[in-house]
């Protein structure tokens, strides 16, 4: 189950919505899949880049086709200075300098 997606990801962009049950990654079923075998199967589409996923949304099976793509490099800042900043401010509330 897709938990979260991030505004502006290649999740988002790709019309994937919190929630989406994943049924199916490249016509292999990940119904009864674990963690570990989708992201083998994920890791085996490398390859060609190329994914087509179907989930179940409410109710209804959608395909999402998607390419793996990195993130670009002004998005993982924008990440990492978010996570720097709640690290900081946490330290900070804690007592910690």
């Amino acid at each position: 189950v897709v938990k979260a997606v991030r505004p502006e990801s290649p999740a988002s962009r790709a019309d994937f919505q919190e929630g989406d049950r994943i049924v199916a990654l490249n016509g292999k079923s990940m119904e009864k899949a674990s963690a570990k075998v989708f992201k083998e199967n994920l890791a085996d589409s490398r390859q060609t880049g190329r994914l087509w996923i179907i989930v179940l949304r409410r109710g209804a099976y959608k395909k999402i086709e998607a390419r793996l793509e990195p993130f670009p490099p002004e998005y993982v800042e924008k990440v990492i200075s978010g996570h720097l900043a709640q690290a900081h401010a946490t330290a900070t509330a804690g007592g910690q300098r």
